[in-house]
C-alpha cells in the first residue's frame, strides 16, 4: 500500500523475536525492514586464514579473527544502510551492539531515530555515550538520572491471539525462563526450597554459560537459548509465571506483559509492580520477608479479570505508536 510508512528494525539477532517483531509491525500498518547484528557471514579473503593460524598457534594471539570479523560487520552494515531508502522511522534495539560510527550513517537515512534500551542502563553503561545520536531515546526502567531518557514499559505481541486454559488449583504449573545471573541465584534457590511443600509443578529454564552454574537438580538447565515461540506456548501451558528481578533493573520484565495478555497468575519478587494500573494481588503475588506462607491463599483465589483498556494498554500497537510519537 502507498501510503504504509517505511520502519526500519535494527536490533541483535535473538532467535525469532525480530520475526514477531516485524509481523506485529506490518500488522500495525508499516512496511518493516530488517538488520541484525549478523549483517553477512564472514569469510577469509585471499592469505587471512593462514595469517588468523599463524598468529592462532605461534603468536597466540586470538584477537587476529575477531578483528577481521569486526571489519567485516562494520563495512557490511555502512553497504545495508547505503543502499537503503530514507526510512520514516527508525528503531535501533539495544544500540550499544552497534558501532557509534554506524548509528551515525543511520542516522542519514531515518526522519525519525528511536532507541529502544531493555537491557537498563547501568547494566550496560557503555550506552550512555549513544543517548545525543538519537531523536528519541526510550528505556524500559523507572528510575534514572538522565535527562536525554524517556520512559517507556515492555509490551506483548498482540498480533499473536491469545488462548486460555482454566487454572489447575490442584497441583498449577509454575514456569520461568531466564538466563543465569549469580545475582539472583540465592533468591531462585530459596523460592525452590520453599515452594516444594506445595503440590507444585516446576518449570524451571536457565541458560547457563559454564558448567558450575549447574547446581540445582530442580532446574533445567539449557545450553542454547529457547525461541520465542516455545517460550509463549510454555506461558499458555502454565498457571503461574515466575519472576526473579535482576537487582541491576529497575522496571518490570515481558513477563508481567505475558501474563496480563494470556491471564496468568505471576509470583515475583518486584515489588515495583504494585504501581501499576494491572496490578492486582489476586493476580501478582509479591514475594516479600516472612510472607511465603501466603502463596497457598493466593493459589486457590481465582484469577481477577483486568479491564481491557488496561490490558490493550501494554500491546505492541500501543506501545509502537508512543515510540513513534513521543
Amino acid at each position: 500500500m502507498k501510503d504504509r510508512k517505511t520502519f526500519l528494525l535494527m536490533m541483535p539477532e535473538y532467535s525469532d523475536f525480530t520475526e514477531l517483531f516485524l509481523d506485529n509491525l506490518e500488522q500495525c500498518g508499516f512496511s518493516p525492514y530488517l538488520i541484525t547484528d549478523n549483517p553477512s557471514k564472514f569469510r577469509y579473503k585471499g592469505a587471512q586464514k593462514i595469517i588468523n593460524f599463524y598468529q592462532k598457534t605461534f603468536r597466540k594471539n586470538r584477537e587476529y579473527k575477531k578483528e577481521l570479523v569486526a571489519a567485516h560487520k562494520l563495512e557490511a552494515y555502512h553497504h545495508i544502510i547505503q543502499t537503503l531508502q530514507v526510512m520514516d522511522y527508525a528503531l535501533v534495539i539495544r544500540p550499544d551492539v552497534f558501532p557509534i560510527s554506524v548509528i551515525l550513517e543511520l542516522k542519514k537515512k531515518a526522519r525519525k531515530l528511536i532507541a529502544y534500551q531493555w537491557d537498563g542502563i547501568e547494566k550496560f553503561p557503555e550506552i550512555k555515550q549513544y543517548f545525543p545520536l538519537f531523536d528519541s531515546f526510550f528505556c524500559f526502567e523507572t528510575e534514572d538520572h538522565h535527562k536525554d531518557l524517556k520512559r517507556i514499559t515492555n509490551f506483548y505481541f498482540d498480533n499473536l491471539k491469545p488462548s486460555y486454559k482454566a487454572f489447575n488449583k490442584e497441583c498449577p504449573k509454575f514456569y520461568f525462563v531466564g538466563v543465569y545471573w549469580n545475582r539472583r541465584e540465592k533468591q531462585i534457590d530459596q523460592f525452590i526450597e520453599t515452594i516444594s511443600q506445595y503440590n507444585i509443578e516446576l518449570n524451571i529454564l536457565i541458560q547457563y554459560y559454564h558448567k558450575d552454574e549447574i547446581k540445582n537438580p530442580k532446574i533445567t538447565y539449557i545450553k542454547e537459548r529457547i525461541s520465542f515461540s516455545d517460550n509463549l506456548k510454555n506461558v499458555q501451558e502454565s498457571d503461574v509465571l515466575l519472576d526473579f528481578v535482576d537487582p541491576i533493573h529497575n522496571g518490570l520484565s515481558f513477563r508481567f506483559f505475558e501474563g496480563l495478555y494470556y491471564k496468568k497468575k505471576v509470583i515475583t519478587d518486584n515489588a515495583m509492580v504494585k504501581d501499576y494500573d494491572f496490578y492486582h494481588p489476586d493476580n501478582i503475588f509479591v514475594i516479600e520477608k516472612d510472607n511465603y506462607s501466603e502463596i497457598f491463599r493466593f493459589l486457590n483465589t481465582d484469577y481477577r479479570e483486568i479491564p481491557s483498556e488496561i490490558v490493550e494498554k501494554y500491546g505492541f500497537s500501543q506501545w509502537i505508536q508512543q515510540i513513534i510519537n513521543s
